[in-house]
This record gives C-alpha cells, sequence and structure tokens, in this order.
C-alpha cells in the first residue's frame, strides 16, 4: 500500500511539472523568448514556486507556531478545487439548459459547492487578514474569480434563454 501511495504521489508531482514545463514553454514562444523555450529551464522555473513553498515558513494563526506555506495554503487549495468543481456543474448546467434537459441535479450541487466555497473563502480571508496579508490576497483574488464566474455564467444564461425564445 505504500508502495501505491508513493507512487501515486510521484506521478502526480512528474505529471503537474511537466504540465507547468509545457506552459513555461508555451509562454517562452508565444512571447519569443527562446531562454524559456529551453526545457530545463523550463522545469527549474516550473519547479521554482515549489521549492518557495517548501522553504517559506508563515505563522500559524491557532497556534502562533511556524508552518510551511505549502500547509497553510491547502485550505485556499481546497476552496479553489471545489471553484473547479462549480465551473464544471454550472456549464453542465447551462448545456443541459440549452438542450431543454432537467438541469436541477445539477443546479442543486452547483448551488451547494458555491456558496460553500465562498463562505470557505471569508472565512480564510478574515483568518489571514491579520496575521498573513499574502495568504489573504491570494484568497481575495479566488473570491473574485468565483464572483466573476458567477458573472460570467449569468451572462451565458442570459444570453442562452434569449436564444430559447425565438
Amino acid at each position: 500500500m505504500t508502495v501505491l501511495v508513493i507512487s501515486f504521489a510521484a506521478t502526480t508531482l512528474d505529471t503537474a511539472t511537466r504540465i507547468q514545463r509545457f506552459i513555461i514553454a508555451e509562454i517562452g514562444t508565444t512571447i519569443s523568448i527562446r531562454l524559456l523555450q529551453n526545457r530545463y529551464i523550463a522545469t527549474i522555473l516550473a519547479l521554482f514556486p515549489s521549492l518557495i513553498l517548501t522553504m517559506w515558513n508563515v505563522q500559524n494563526t491557532r497556534t502562533g507556531e511556524f508552518t510551511q506555506a505549502g500547509w497553510a495554503l491547502w485550505p485556499i487549495f481546497g476552496a479553489s478545487n471545489q471553484m473547479l468543481a462549480a465551473l464544471t456543474l454550472m456549464i453542465l448546467s447551462l448545456y443541459f439548459f440549452l438542450r431543454k434537459k432537467p438541469v436541477l441535479p445539477l443546479v442543486l450541487p452547483f448551488l451547494f459547492i458555491t456558496v460553500i466555497t465562498l463562505t470557505a473563502l471569508i472565512l480564510k480571508i478574515q483568518e489571514f487578514w491579520g496575521t498573513n496579508r499574502p495568504l489573504a490576497i491570494i484568497s481575495i483574488i479566488l473570491f473574485v474569480f468565483v464572483l466573476w464566474m458567477l458573472a460570467e455564467g449569468c451572462v451565458a444564461f442570459k444570453k442562452g434563454k434569449r436564444h430559447q425564445n425565438f
């Protein structure tokens, strides 16, 4: 079992690093920076944020002890993960709505996940504001992204509803 867990973790890290390397290389191609197109340089740049997270210590707001930033970011990562789930449910809801299929089984979990995500982000913003401004700013950015996602969903819903009436 331990070998399976370690293999899964190693595969996940490898895949994430490769994807980030590909993104950096694509950015280098797009903005014509040859150095970023080098796979070794792109890999080092892809690993740099992880290195920072392992070296950067932040103060735990509850205990006052210092911990690695990755552990402090874990709840924010959870909120961003739930935001992706809500986005998926919103897109599926719009897709089914436009095809005049039942959407209630999609809309109810979408609303639940969205409310929970927004609530979690508000709590994290309050928790981090007095003790760790960078994490508070990351939480605020994610909060804004959720609101933006909701606004885009409303616009798409209105456009779809308008097209259905014709």
